[in-house]
């Protein structure tokens, strides 16, 4: 029956097919051989890109604590979208979100 389903040159390609992976791992370095060559390990630190803490200088807590006010509070630094870079002492003070609903 198999000679019905495979001619020579068939049969000879399908065995030259199965033998490449087998020639191909046959080319490996031998894993228990301390002697064999290996491919260069590539290490990148992640804290390569690493920004260290810059220190303000110190400013009078009462000045702080006015500026937050004049700025208006917490709530207008709630309110900062995290990319923006404007200084906060150019913004409108926060609006109250509870404004009008019978609070």
């Amino acid at each position: 029956m198999i000679r019905f389903l495979f001619s020579g040159r068939q049969a000879l390609g399908c065995l030259i097919l199965l033998a490449l992976p087998i020639g191909a791992w046959a080319q490996q370095p031998d894993p228990l051989d301390a002697e064999a060559a290996t491919a260069a390990l590539v290490y990148q630190s992640p804290l390569d890109d690493y920004r260290g803490f810059n220190a303000e200088p110190v400013q009078s807590w009462r000045e702080a604590n006015d500026r937050v006010g004049r700025i208006g509070g917490w709530q207008t630094y709630a309110q900062e979208p995290l990319t923006d870079d404007s200084p906060a002492a150019e913004r409108a003070p926060a609006v109250n979100p509870h404004a009008g609903h019978g609070r």
